[in-house]
């Protein structure tokens, strides 16, 4: 399957935004909803098979293409 993204959302460049939910991102779009913990969206994406599994560091800007931002789940 393909890999999954764990992020939280709302996307913000400023670091007074809070984090209000996290969601599960595949092949650019998000699946499964909105979850409230970084846990539970990573738990959702190992159980519907997506491999790998990459949790977003809690920071303000996302980008998939720097390696360092994403820390690989084992599930």
């Amino acid at each position: 399957m393909s890999a999954a993204y764990v992020e939280h959302r709302p996307i913000s460049s400023s670091k007074d935004t809070l984090t209000d939910h996290h969601v599960v991102i595949v092949n650019g779009a998000s699946v499964g909803g909105e979850f409230s913990t970084q846990l539970a969206a990573k738990n959702y994406a190992c159980k519907e098979g997506y491999h790998p599994v990459h949790v977003a560091r809690e920071r303000h800007l996302q980008n998939r293409d720097i390696p360092d931002h994403w820390r690989k789940d084992p599930c």
